[in-house]
């Protein structure tokens, strides 16, 4: 993914809100998010 390439688009699926799930994966396995948003890895 490219520094500000959409990965995303927000939609409404019936509920009384919109909502987007961000997950990341790496090798296809499900990785706490945190260290990558908040830098401490590349």
């Amino acid at each position: 993914v490219s520094r500000g390439q959409p990965i995303a688009e927000m939609g409404q699926t019936g509920t009384d809100r919109v909502k987007l799930r961000f997950e990341i994966r790496k090798a296809g396995v499900a990785v706490d998010p945190e260290p990558y948003l908040s830098g401490r890895m590349q």
